[in-house]
Formats: C-alpha cells, structure tokens, sequence
C-alpha cells in the first residue's frame, strides 16, 4: 500500500464514519430503513455496514442484499458474491509465499499482476517494493509465458512525473524480463484504481488473457485480491465482458505493518466504494460495440 493509497484509504474511512456511525461492537450497529432507498444507495450501506462491523452485521447486510435483489436480482447476486469473496479473502483464502502455487495456466491467458507502493521522493523505490518485485520475478520465471502488470502512478513528492508502474517496469526489464510480457499501469493512485485502470487495458488490448494472479506484500494480499476479484465480477455481471478471475496469489513478507483487522476491513471498504461507483468505460465500450481487441 502506498502512501497516496492510505490518505485515501483515510478519507473514505471517515465517509464511511459518518454514514454509519461506526462504534465500538455490535450494540453500535444502526438500524435504517431500506424502502427508500436507491439501487446505488443499498450498495453504499452494504458496502459501509460490512465494512464497519464485519460478520457481526451479517443479518443486516443481508437484508441490504434482500432488499436489492427485490429491486434488481442481477445487482443482488453480483453483491452477494462480493461479499462473499469479501469474507473469504480476509478468512480462507490462502497466501503463498516464495512462489506461485502449481496449475495455473501455462500459456499468455495468465498475467501477474504486481500492486505498487509510494515511491521515495526522489523517486527511487522502497525496499518493500522491491522486494515485491524480486517475488514478481521468481512467479514470471515460474509462468515463462505469463505477461506481467506493473501497476501504480505518480507518487514521488520531488519528480512527480515519475510513476511506480514506470519504476517498477525498468527494475523488471533490467533484471532480465522480456519487454513483451510487460504492461505497464501508471496512473492509479489507490488499490481500487489499480484494479481499474488494469482492467480496461487488459480488456481493451489483451483479449485472450482469463487468468489473474495478484502479487504484493502478504498483509496487502486480501485488499489486491478482493479489488481486482471484485470488478472483475462487476464488469462481467453490468457490462457482459468475458469472465476474468483472481485464481492465485504470491507475497513477500512486509515488516512494521501497524493496523488491525478491523482497519483492513474498513479500508477495503473504502475501495469497494470507489468500484461500485465507477463507471467502467472501457467494459461499457465492449458492451455497446462487442470489440474485444
């Protein structure tokens, strides 16, 4: 996660703060109403109530999803299905270390994706991220014909005309990547947006790949996996794009990383929020002209 990605993370915690009066334990959970409420505006409470509470709002984050299933059945299984991936990325979901797990595809419909973090002001990298790299590395010479996503922009406060994917796109080349496996996202400045913008550019230039595998610091692994999880299931469910999914994941160990649970899952949240709200113009083109190159 990188510095940009936790002032925004912040912000939308203190949305989400007033919209749901976030307490200390259940007894805080609010009651509401949901006759009146719009489509967009039970996924907000959805969104908010989950990640507030956590499975302790379960009945009332299931009647959100009731509640929207009656208004549009398609949204209410595309949400149930993020908040069950939700749940299981912070629960069951396996973290592998070192390297990718086996059965994966072995062909160029796989690409691994590589989450950035704040570079140093002179827009030299951090040891984490490159140690995210150095793990990028070991996965692309499992998966030889695998393409490879840098993803992260401008975050360097001295040459902000230099980006994370950008960096770390040159680390990766100089270190013996084929430049033809490498995509480059340079202009996301949060988790979300890297899931975002990496997924238009896949969707619009790399039409074959199905396959994702996200590749950060183990505590950032829930967060890349659910975003990316999550519009990858959006476009598919809004925009009938071809179905993408997160199937793997492998992470570095990251040190002095201080939040809890309870943040993560707030944080998390934040990026739900920017998802569900945006508009996805480049599934929206594939939609309305069928163009898959």
């Amino acid at each position: 996660m990188h510095q940009m990605q936790r002032i925004a993370a912040m912000i939308f915690a203190a949305v989400l703060s007033l919209c749901c009066l976030f307490g200390c334990g259940t007894e805080s959970i609010p009651e509401y109403s949901s006759d009146a409420m719009s489509e967009q505006e039970l996924i907000e409470q959805l969104i908010s109530y989950y990640g507030s509470f956590g499975e302790s709002a379960d009945e009332k984050v299931n009647e959100l999803l009731d509640a929207l299933s009656q208004k549009d059945s398609r949204q209410g299984k595309l949400w149930s299905d993020i908040r069950n991936y939700w749940r299981y990325a912070n629960t069951e979901m396996p973290v592998h270390t070192d390297k990718l797990p086996a059965g994966l595809p072995e062909d160029d419909s796989l690409v691994l994706v590589v989450l950035g973090y704040a570079l140093n002001a002179d827009g030299s990298m951090a040891d984490e991220l490159i140690n995210r790299l150095k793990t990028a590395l070991s996965c692309a010479e499992q998966y030889p014909h695998a393409y490879v996503v840098c993803t992260g922009g401008a975050t360097a406060f001295a040459k902000p005309y230099m980006s994370e994917g950008g960096q770390m796109g040159k680390w990766l080349l100089n270190h013996g990547l084929d430049k033809k496996r490498l995509i480059v996202e340079n202009s996301s400045m949060t988790t979300a947006q890297n899931a975002l913008n990496t997924y238009a550019i896949l969707l619009e230039q790399y039409p074959q790949i199905t396959t994702a595998a996200i590749i950060s610091s183990d505590y950032h692994i829930p967060w890349g996996t659910l975003m990316f999880e999550s519009v990858f299931l959006k476009a598919s469910s809004e925009y009938g794009t071809p179905e993408m999914h997160v199937a793997a994941n492998c992470a570095c160990p990251a040190k002095n990383v201080l939040f809890t649970q309870a943040d993560q899952l707030r944080w998390e949240a934040s990026g739900l929020l920017q998802i569900a709200a945006d508009a996805m113009p480049a599934a929206q083109h594939y939609r309305q002209t069928g163009d898959q190159t």
